[in-house]
């Protein structure tokens, strides 16, 4: 297939991680792979480039809607960004056939994590008039524990640390759902970022994919938190479980 086809399904990866606050890789990953047989370690580092850019493009609407918890981003941000750089030294040792597996049992993961949520809520928080988010000591150390290994997921996978955020903060933080994908869709930026540098100095970035994914994971961002900010709670994370199942089978079929 030509590399410009790889710009429309980057836009919907857009718009699909904007929505949820997973960074597009879970989409975008398993796409360049499957659908256009780039090896998985440079899939992940056109990802990483391209969450970096659906950050920028995403948080700041983000920020307007009052729906980023900033004190609590500023806290996770440091050792989320010890897990990356760690998680980018880690992949020159790594085969990319771990890396496939690697992937499938992070979807499986966080797969149970929201299908428990959904099967347990918690009480109504939606119309809380801010984000902020307050934790006791034991919460603190399992938010600073979870960060790191989403620092490092997110430099081995592509996907951002989203998948480890959201739920990190909606589940355990108990904040609102909307509110766990914005201040994730903050720290998946600086994250993403400090990873694929890493990937750069490796060499593992090509110019062919890096360019249409990210330009189209930019245009779906900005679609993504339109929608995602008159989408009923429940329907993204249907969304969410629905694309996850689908993608853990044809990686697995691979």
């Amino acid at each position: 297939m030509n590399s410009l086809w790889i710009f429309p399904i980057a836009v919907g990866a857009g718009a699909f991680g904007s929505m949820l606050g997973l960074g597009g890789g879970i989409i975008l990953v398993p796409a360049l792979t499957l659908l256009f047989g780039v090896p998985i370690k440079q899939a992940v580092a056109a990802s990483l480039v391209a969450v970096a850019a659906t950050s920028c493009a995403g948080v700041q609407s983000y920020l307007h809607a009052g729906l980023v918890d900033w004190r609590l981003g500023v806290r996770l941000l440091i050792p989320t960004l010890l897990g990356a750089i760690a998680g980018g030294l880690m992949i020159g040792f790594i085969p990319g056939e771990m890396v496939r597996w690697l992937f499938i049992v992070l979807i499986l993961y966080v797969l149970s994590q929201m299908l428990w949520a959904m099967r347990h809520p918690t009480p109504p928080q939606e119309t809380r008039p801010d984000c902020r988010t307050v934790w006791n000591p034991r919460q603190r150390g399992i938010a600073v524990g979870l960060s790191i290994l989403g620092g490092v997921i997110s430099a081995l996978l592509g996907v951002g640390g989203g998948l480890i955020q959201v739920p990190l903060i909606h589940t355990i933080l108990k904040a609102p759902l909307r509110c766990a994908i914005g201040t994730s869709t903050f720290l998946i930026g600086a994250t993403a970022s400090a990873s694929a540098l890493l990937y750069l100095v490796q060499g593992k970035l090509q110019p062919d994919t890096v360019v249409p994914a990210t330009l189209g994971i930019v245009i779906g961002a900005r679609l993504g938190v339109k929608i995602a900010q008159r989408m009923p709670t429940l329907a993204l994370r249907l969304i969410f479980v629905g694309v996850m199942l689908y993608t853990v089978v044809r990686l697995a079929l691979k």
